[in-house]
């Protein structure tokens, strides 16, 4: 009786823990690249200063309302005209009612323009919405003795 120690078919092997360490980096990576992209929906205007304001993180789940100086309207950072802001407005109110709505409106800009966006978001009963602001620093007097 001849028992072989070694079987006869045994050839080179490929380990599979390096493709396995890619495949997970790999993953990794495409997981945290997509998660911070985040669509740029601005507008070049002259947000007024504020020291109260609270910060809130950008996200693609926000709807954006322009006004710029002359106070044209923009619909996430497209220029647009009343009518189509309305329309706009109109299919967020049915789709999806509680949709954070920012407002990035120059400081120049008419108070007249404001009023109007503000009265159709309450006339489509929206009522998730925030200003945006630029952080203002907190100015301490000096006082001489």
């Amino acid at each position: 009786m001849n028992l072989s120690l070694f079987a006869e078919h045994d050839g080179p092997e490929i380990s599979m823990s390096p493709l396995i360490d890619c495949v997970f980096l790999l993953l990794i990576f495409f997981l945290v690249s997509s998660m911070t992209k985040v669509k740029s929906k601005e507008i070049p205007v002259d947000l007024p200063a504020s020291e109260a304001a609270v910060k809130l993180r950008p996200t693609d789940k926000q709807s954006v309302i322009g006004l710029d100086a002359e106070g044209r309207f923009y619909w996430n950072g497209q220029p647009c005209t009343t009518n189509f802001l309305l329309e706009q407005l109109r299919e967020l109110c049915i789709a999806d009612p509680g949709r954070r709505i920012r407002i990035d409106m120059d400081r120049s800009t008419p108070f007249g323009r404001f009023a109007e966006v503000m009265d159709a978001c309450q006339f489509y009963n929206l009522s998730n919405i925030g200003i945006s602001t630029n952080e203002q620093p907190v100015l301490r007097q000096q006082t001489a003795f």
